[in-house]
């Protein structure tokens, strides 16, 4: 039996789980319950390098764990873009400017907002799609902030959830792949995922920006970013912008589309 669920299409994934999930794709102790209007707590982290008044783009937004308390709090102009309407339907309630749209492909133009957030959004990608999406992150944001959960950290046991995790849900679904078991980790909600060591990420990111500095996604005193339990990976443009380009038309300039009636 080989279970086909990572070749299922995300949208039509992430719109059942917006759907049919209370929690909306959350766990543990911090889940959320959107439609009760109880949020998880956002990545405050994320407050310490955000300009007052700034372009943001939240990819991946979700309910609007990030992109509605950045809105009020640093007053910036934010767009939020999800591939599920159902998920993020309390930005939309709230609105937000948002966008309907995968991440692999965003309708903007390069270098569009000052800051662009991905917040446990790449951990959901198949390992093949992690360099295209970087790619396309960088493209759109003068500076990306992506957090990603780090398997070693204290949620994780310092790593022994994720080393349990693949294993038995690869022998449960039946996989048949000659992928590694912790590669593309079938999830019984229909998504994958894919666990990345903080610094083996950071030297991923360093390949596709000048410049990439690690904090934690959460403010507080932990010694080292890689000892919490989300890292905040600040990524870094150069400040030559390449040209603009209408991408063959497709391309949209956010904010005056946004604008128009």
């Amino acid at each position: 039996m080989t279970n086909r669920s990572s070749d299922k299409d995300p949208r039509k994934t992430w719109e059942t789980i917006g759907e049919e999930d209370p929690y909306c794709g959350t766990g543990g102790p911090t889940r959320a319950v959107p439609k009760a209007g109880k949020f998880a707590e956002p990545d405050s982290g994320l407050f310490d390098f955000i300009e007052p008044n700034a372009t943001v783009l939240d990819v991946g937004c979700g309910y609007g764990r990030n992109s509605i308390p950045i809105a009020d709090a640093r007053k910036a102009s934010v767009v939020a873009c999800d591939i599920s309407l159902s998920m993020s339907r309390s930005v939309r309630e709230r609105l937000l400017p948002f966008v309907l749209c995968d991440l692999r492909k965003l309708p903007f133009r390069r270098s569009s907002f000052d800051y662009l957030i991905c917040s446990v959004v790449l951990i959901h990608l198949k390992r093949i799609e992690i360099d295209e999406a970087i790619a396309e992150l960088k493209r759109v944001g003068k500076k990306c902030l992506i957090v990603m959960p780090n398997p070693v950290g204290r949620a994780s046991l310092f790593g022994a959830i994720p080393l349990l995790v693949g294993p038995i849900m690869w022998t449960r679904k039946g996989w048949n792949s000659k992928l590694s078991v912790f590669s593309d980790i079938p999830c019984p909600r229909g998504y994958v995922v894919n666990f990345y060591l903080p610094w083996m990420f950071r030297g991923l990111l360093e390949g596709h920006f000048d410049s990439v500095a690690v904090a934690s996604a959460k403010t507080g005193r932990a010694p080292h970013p890689y000892m919490t339990d989300r890292v905040l990976y600040i990524c870094n443009n150069s400040e030559k912008i390449p040209r603009m380009t209408s991408d063959k038309g497709r391309a949209l300039n956010v904010l005056s589309s946004l604008s128009a009636p």
